[in-house]
């Protein structure tokens, strides 16, 4: 798994991953999501656009960023289009979990989530 981001954008922690989400990129991605910064970020976005697998260990870090950033009051967003990953959200019932956003600035401003699986 290769990065183009994260960045900072308002408070929000934009994450990029490209490649596949594995157990063995799990670890890489965790740190993207929760960044080195002191203080965790309390919303983040997940730019899967470039993620062209992801398995069970990159649903599982995730949820455990969601856990994180709704304890303070936040949350986490994901925008993808890449079809396996659309079916482990659908597979797995995370759909309405994590609906899908057509961009970065879509999820930021929280604007109508397409419909899972379409």
């Amino acid at each position: 798994m290769n990065t183009r981001c994260p960045e900072l954008r308002e408070g929000c922690r934009v994450v990029c991953p490209v490649g596949e989400i594995d157990l063995a990129t799990a670890p890489a991605f965790r740190e993207q999501l929760r960044g080195n910064d002191a203080a965790l970020p309390a919303r983040v976005v997940a730019d899967l656009r470039q993620v062209n697998f992801i398995d069970s260990s990159g649903l599982q870090e995730l949820m455990k960023a969601q856990t994180r950033c709704e304890a303070v009051g936040g949350w986490v967003r994901v925008v993808y289009e890449h079809e396996a990953v659309d079916l482990l959200f659908r597979l797995t019932g995370y759909a309405e979990r994590f609906p899908r956003y057509a961009s970065v600035e879509d999820a930021w401003g929280d604007r109508a989530p397409e419909a899972a699986g379409g």
